[in-house]
């Protein structure tokens, strides 16, 4: 049997995001939030700075009783940062606890119902994870790479309608934690509405690095999203190229 390294250019955008480019998975990290403030976090459900579990986790699940019988699915990494999943039926009387341990977790989505209030997956009074009501999918600006696998960033966007008309300032930064526990703020700018940042060479990160879009205001609290687009590639694929 062969094992074929894989290379970003073999393969055409469009059969990516169709998913018949093999090892290949088109990847958004995006995320808002209405309240951030003049300190940098992660644009995410919580107006507060993400903490990572420092060990595999079991999560609890608590949600509305109005929402019982929903179905999510919890999508993350195991304490070897290989991927895995598990679906969850909310129950408000009995909030599930998951069976799996979570070391990471990069997705919560909604697979069977709707909930029209929030659900929040913690551990220890932590929230890790967070899908608003009637959204359906977590949306954070947070991501770890899988074993096995590279990220390859390719745009980053973030938008404040609002900081120019109140003479403020928006700031960028991006920050990653690689697996040896090296942290890297980086590539830190300002702006007043929108920034684009369209990468003519992918920006690389390889497996097991947390990944993390922080925005913060120069004063006051505003509304601010930010969307990054990039392309997740497993390393090497067994068999036919």
């Amino acid at each position: 049997m062969t094992t074929w390294t894989r290379h970003l250019y073999e393969h055409d955008p469009l059969a990516i995001a169709k998913g018949e480019s093999n090892g290949y998975e088109a990847r958004n990290i995006f995320g808002y939030n209405a309240i951030v403030g003049t300190s940098y976090i992660p644009c995410w459900e919580n107006n507060t700075a993400y903490v990572q579990p420092t060990t595999g986790l079991t999560m609890t699940v608590t949600s509305n009783v109005a929402d019982n019988g929903v179905v999510i699915r919890i999508i993350g990494l195991d304490v070897n940062y290989n991927i895995i999943a598990e679906n969850v039926t909310l129950n408000s009387a009995v909030p599930p606890t998951t069976t799996l341990q979570f070391f990471r977790i990069n997705d919560v989505v909604t697979i069977s119902g709707n909930a029209l209030n929030s659900i929040v997956v913690s551990n220890g009074g932590v929230t890790y994870a967070k899908i608003r009501g009637g959204d359906g999918k977590n949306q954070a600006s947070i991501f770890t790479v899988p074993a096995g696998y590279t990220f390859y960033l390719m745009r980053i966007d973030a938008f404040c309608a609002t900081a120019a008309q109140n003479n403020r300032q928006i700031y960028f930064r991006n920050f990653v934690c690689l697996p040896t526990g090296v942290k890297l703020r980086v590539a830190e700018t300002s702006f007043l509405e929108t920034m684009h940042i369209n990468r003519q060479i992918p920006f690389k990160y390889t497996e097991k690095s947390d990944i993390e879009f922080q925005l913060r205001g120069s004063a006051g609290e505003q509304f601010i999203s930010v969307f990054g687009e990039g392309v997740l590639v497993k390393n090497t694929i067994q068999g036919e190229p």
